[in-house]
């Protein structure tokens, strides 16, 4: 047994359920893609017993597929951010580039200058060997490829992801070939649509992905492994087969953070896709003796396939694989169609692709018995041995939050004298010690893991703040902001609540109370209804403007419980919703008014509606930022 210190420790409780893996197992059915995440076009298509393998004649001919794969984020793309996009990207990149004629890879990052910086991006689960699907050597051969990743400026990205889909649906029709679209990136929440660059204007939605694709007669699969994705499956105005690694109301999960640098190493989702494809195998051994010449195989169907890669998710990869929500879509309803008959991409030569890049050692700071490891894998001794571990390192160390700061501090070095301003101390070392503290009373009120895409990243900063690793100015605001952005719209929301006479839920706090099971104790319909009804009222929680990151849903989240406890009828829901945006409506009309007649509040605060994007003299409601207890001061 190795010895406390090795590892990092923490303090959550297991988050395993059993009893939901079972449950999500059990429900499978072969032949019914609807019990494993699939969703139909048309109604009375999901009782159909579908074929669970189909034939066809080796050898697979070559693919004529068209490939369309967009990386949509446009900054913090750092392994230690949001970087495991880039590994999902680049890890179908080694698996697909050059298999077919037409593909273009598009990207708006520096990818020299990511590479130059961290090394290497890696994909799978630190507890485990990963693959290095990134480095400099991998950079350089892209450069050379067929298909090289081609960069296209942040604020065009969208447009010419949207004209590139014209242009190769069209080729597609004339040739009668098939496409395949993959897009990682963040999703919106609100309209299910997929953050393509920067710019206001930024976000893909479903109409104009339809407009794009202009109703061509194509066979268009969608791979994406954005959050809130699970909008797009079965959507009326599109008609495309689909594997997204989230459900419309939730967000899709990365690897866990690694305890040594805080790499994150891609997605789950596509984890399971991609063993699915080099090491699972979509072909079973040729019908009939082995000693029979015969020439046709069985191949699985889509709806065998969708179903198996769920399967393999559950069983081999993720034991807490219930909490992802994949959803599957087959064009036409088409289920009974093979993967190869539908994409026109063979599966022989992934597993050798695959195979071929580098191994990368487990993380040694992580304990492979961790419960926070989602291997199903992990034995009760392993675990036993972690927990053992664990007890003896906390009966040894105390828990010192950046020591190194005092000594900064004391002995007048550059991170001591580096000046901010007076909000924070004055000192570099005064805000580092806020945001600290900060963070840790945020943290300590999210209640959750950090493998989601709008909150993984930040939280691995802030913690990287706290531990002395992160003491750039750059990150600590940025993070600052984020914090004050998420304490805010909290507070905001008992407020809200305070206003509209509801109880909170359980008697508790938002900071206090955990919204993480928040659909499956509300229920899936329920839920919908509320968040849609809160969603629609935008001066409620106005989105994150420039600066304060990812969008926080715990507000939203904290007033559905309420509502949902208190047994509140949606008629009342909507009267109380009405009302209370109406009186922000009403106040925020007054604040402007007080703000033009009053010159020594002109000047105070034109900078604060300036901070909004919103000029003094044309302030819309809709962008205004909630008025919770902001840690900056002021209502």
């Amino acid at each position: 047994m190795s010895g406390p210190s090795q590892y990092e420790f923490n303090k959550a409780e297991d988050p395993n359920d059993a009893g939901a893996l079972r449950k999500a197992l059990a429900g499978m059915r072969i032949g019914q893609p609807g019990t494993s995440g699939g969703h139909f076009y048309t109604a009375g298509n999901e009782n159909q017993q579908y074929e669970q393998f189909n034939l066809h004649t080796p050898p697979d001919v070559t693919s004529n597929t068209r490939i369309i794969a967009v990386l949509g984020i446009h900054e913090d793309a750092e392994p230690q951010q949001d970087g495991w996009f880039v590994s999902d990207f680049f890890a179908f990149w080694n698996i697909f580039q050059g298999i077919t004629d037409s593909q273009n890879w598009y990207h708006c990052l520096d990818l020299d200058n990511l590479i130059a910086k961290h090394g290497r991006y890696l994909h799978g689960n630190p507890y485990e060997q990963r693959k290095v699907v990134l480095d400099s050597t991998i950079l350089a051969q892209s450069k050379l490829s067929r298909h090289p990743p081609q960069y296209i400026k942040p604020h065009d990205l969208k447009n010419r992801t949207k004209s590139l889909i014209t242009a190769e649906c069209k080729a597609a029709e004339i040739a009668k070939e098939n496409v395949l679209i993959l897009i990682f990136g963040h999703g919106d929440s609100k309209n299910h649509g997929i953050e393509l660059g920067m710019g206001d204007r930024a976000t893909l939605k479903i109409g104009e992905f339809k407009n794009a694709s202009k109703s061509f007669k194509v066979g268009t699969t969608m791979i994406t492994t954005s959050c809130y994705l699970g909008g797009w499956a079965c959507n009326p105005e599109l008609n495309l087969s689909t594997m997204t690694a989230a459900e419309r109301n939730k967000v899709s999960l990365s690897w866990r953070y690694s305890g040594s640098i805080g790499r994150a190493c891609g997605s789950m989702f596509t984890t399971a896709l991609i063993q699915k494809l080099t090491r699972v195998g979509a072909t079973n051994n040729p019908l009939g003796d082995e000693d029979d010449d015969f020439s046709e195989k069985q191949e699985e169907a889509y709806a065998e396939f969708t179903r198996t890669v769920h399967e393999h998710l559950l069983k081999d990869v993720d034991c807490r694989g219930y909490e992802h929500g994949l959803t599957f879509g087959a064009q036409d309803d088409a289920w009974s169609m093979c993967w190869r008959e539908r994409t026109g991409i063979p599966l022989s030569k992934f597993e050798e692709r695959w195979e071929s890049l580098e191994d990368w050692a487990t993380d040694v700071t992580l304990h492979r018995g961790d419960p926070l490891n989602r291997d199903p894998t992990v034995t009760d001794e392993q675990l036993a041995e972690y927990l053992q571990l664990r007890d003896e390192a906390e009966t040894k160390e105390t828990q010192a939050v950046s020591a190194s700061w005092g000594t900064s501090e004391a002995t007048g070095s550059v991170l001591g004298k580096w000046k901010t301003s007076g909000l924070y101390g004055g000192t570099k070392i005064g805000l580092i010690s806020m945001v600290s503290k900060i963070g840790a009373e945020y943290l300590n009120s999210y209640q959750g893991f950090d493998d989601t895409g709008d909150d993984g990243a930040l939280h691995n900063t802030v913690r990287r703040i706290q531990s002395g690793i992160v003491t750039d100015m750059h990150n600590v605001e940025r993070v600052y902001k984020a914090l004050d952005y998420r304490m805010t719209q909290m507070s905001t929301a008992d407020r809200y609540l305070e206003m509209m006479d509801v109880a909170p839920p359980r008697g508790q706090l938002c900071c206090e109370y955990s919204t993480n099971k928040i659909i499956e104790d509300v229920g899936r319909y329920k839920y919908s209804m509320l968040i849609r009804l809160i969603f629609d009222r935008e001066i409620l929680f106005p989105r994150p403007i420039e600066g304060q990151g990812r969008p926080f849903y715990k507000g939203n989240h904290y007033l559905i419980a309420a509502f949902h406890y208190s047994n509140t009828p949606k008629d009342v829901v909507v009267a109380k919703l009405d009302a209370l945006a109406a009186a922000l409506d009403h106040d925020l009309e007054q604040e402007k008014e007080v703000v033009k007649r009053d010159p020594e509040v002109t000047s105070k605060r034109r900078k604060l509606f300036q901070s909004f994007g919103v000029a003094l003299g044309n302030i819309s409601p809709s962008k205004r930022w909630s008025r919770g207890l902001s840690l900056t001061g002021g209502a």
